[in-house]
């Protein structure tokens, strides 16, 4: 079996027939990006699936606007936190805070590509989008900066980054969590995982946000945990970019996008840190900025924004100079950089792909394609992890990935785009 057709396979052995799960036992629930980044793959092959992947995932938002980062779909039982630890009240059981905004993103690249979807539809998909967006420049977004708030690390979706480590000292460990049981470290090496340290932080806001009954609002100035993300900040900028699109083809209403660009564009720049030269991570409550750059610095292509980039240009190719494969989420030659463990160095493929989207459509070809082509060379060695060493090129956490495989599929493989010569022996997904 190929690479390419081992990608299909997995694709549809996570299948559980209208959303899929990252990987089968340590993820078994519908997680936000993951969903979104699911899609790319569905649709080379049964994009009506693709499709109904994303417009199942906005069907789980709030009231408010917010789309939350997990969606209790399933059989979840002994997943945790679960339902009962977040208790949100939600029609359906979700978490309580959301994840980075790529799902317009992604359904602007479906309909480009093919994907048909009648208007009623696709308007409805759009208006969720829309609020959700504006979910955040009400619940998330820094009144004085324009830049994205994160008020739990696993809200960044780069969940123990190394950024996070003196703002996540401050919070306070809430003394009643009592015993529990991490499902994670029954099917990955506790080494490439956060420890119970970070986790009894990870939990203690988790508490914070169900005291308040999960006042997005309230949680958005006053958690104990708030840093401006680069990473939010670029990818919903991208998002809300592609939202016009998507907008202006439904015929709704595009001026309160527009404004919102405007703002977090003022938000990107004022993550600009010169005394890293490169976009960094601001911690809200201290004013202190991050002391490196992470995988997230070098999005500013992909969210249209071009500010310093000799500079950032500068970052990438250190550090391509260090690391065999590209990108890793944390600076190598930085305090904090671990090859191993989760987002203190490995490198991701939807950062991959998103950071490689970026550079080419700005003209940097060979920076993308360094990226592309190592991104391809890790699945042709070892399969389709969760996350990979950018030393060694080993795989790490979780094994047959949803994301992975579909990023191959749709961006890394030298075959992608070969959906005509895949489709006829791809099964229908759901049976595996």
């Amino acid at each position: 079996m190929s690479r390419y057709q081992e990608a299909l396979q997995i694709l549809k052995d996570n299948d559980r027939g209208e959303f899929s799960v990252p990987t089968h036992g340590l993820y078994p629930v519908q997680f936000n990006w993951d969903s979104a980044f699911a899609a790319l793959g569905y649709r080379l092959f049964a994009p009506q699936r693709a499709l109904r992947e994303v417009e199942l995932l906005l069907e789980g938002q709030w009231a408010d606007g917010m789309v939350p980062h997990i969606v209790f779909r399933g059989e979840h039982d002994g997943y945790f936190p679960g339902p009962d630890v977040w208790s949100t009240g939600q029609p359906i059981p979700t978490s309580g805070i959301t994840q980075p905004p790529v799902a317009g993103s992604v359904l602007r690249r479906l309909i480009e590509t093919g994907v048909e979807v009648d208007q009623p539809r696709l308007a409805t998909m759009v208006q969720r989008l829309a609020d959700w967006h504006a979910w955040f420049s009400v619940a998330r977004q820094c009144p004085d900066t324009g830049a994205i708030v994160i008020v739990h690390p696993w809200e960044s979706g780069r969940d123990n980054l190394s950024d996070w480590d003196k703002a996540m000292a401050a919070v306070i460990p809430d003394t009643g969590l009592g015993e529990y049981k991490r499902r994670d470290l029954e099917h990955v090496d506790a080494s490439q995982r956060p420890t119970k340290e970070e986790y009894d932080r990870y939990l203690t806001l988790v508490r914070f946000g169900r005291d308040c009954n999960w006042d997005q609002a309230h949680l958005g100035r006053n958690s104990p945990f708030r840093m401006l993300d680069p990473g939010m900040t670029a990818m919903l900028l991208r998002a809300e970019r592609d939202l016009i699109w998507l907008q202006t083809r439904v015929g709704q209403d595009i001026s309160a996008t527009q404004a919102r660009i405007r703002r977090l564009e003022d938000g990107w720049r004022a993550l600009w840190n010169p005394s890293v030269k490169g976009f960094t991570s601001l911690n809200q409550i201290t004013g202190e900025p991050g002391q490196a750059v992470s995988s997230a610095s070098f999005l500013g292509p992909y969210a249209g924004m071009l500010d310093h980039l000799s500079e950032t240009l500068d970052h990438f190719d250190r550090i391509a100079g260090r690391v065999k494969y590209m990108v890793p989420s944390f600076d190598p030659d930085a305090p904090g950089f671990d090859a191993r463990r989760y987002w203190r160095g490995p490198v991701w493929y939807v950062v991959n792909n998103r950071i490689g989207l970026g550079l080419r459509e700005i003209g940097e070809l060979d920076r993308s394609e360094r990226i592309r082509r190592d991104t391809a060379a890790l699945s042709e060695a070892t399969g389709f992890s969760e996350y990979y060493d950018p030393l060694t090129g080993d795989g790490l956490g979780g094994t047959r990935f949803t994301w992975s495989a579909s990023v191959y599929l749709d961006w890394a493989s030298e075959q992608a785009g070969a959906i005509a010569s895949t489709a006829a022996t791809a099964a229908t997904p759901g049976q595996g």
